[in-house]
């Protein structure tokens, strides 16, 4: 077997709490782009509002689903949570 077909095994093979933490990492680094934040200030918000527990939570819908689906239902959650501290830049319009 070359280190391609190796490479791609892997990348399939992830563990559930592998591929979890793969998740909250990207959707992270995304609403960190989107709402125009710090690497701090959306660490405070993701910690604050329990979000990597969030992403957890639902995370067979979130691994079928692409990452702006996901970040919007972040932002609708966040929203009903009733954040009105943060200006998000978004798709669904939640400015707060």
């Amino acid at each position: 077997m070359n280190d391609i077909n190796q490479g791609v095994e892997i990348f399939m093979g992830l563990n559930r709490k592998d591929d979890l933490f793969m998740l909250q990492i990207r959707l992270f680094r995304l609403a960190q782009i989107r709402w125009n934040k710090t690497a701090e200030e959306c660490e405070r918000i993701f910690v604050e509002n329990d979000i990597n527990d969030y992403i957890q939570t639902c995370y067979e819908e979130f691994h079928t689903q692409g990452d702006d689906a996901n970040l919007d239902d972040i932002e609708v959650y966040l929203k009903r949570k009733g954040l009105g501290k943060i200006k998000f830049v978004s798709s669904i319009e939640c400015h707060f």
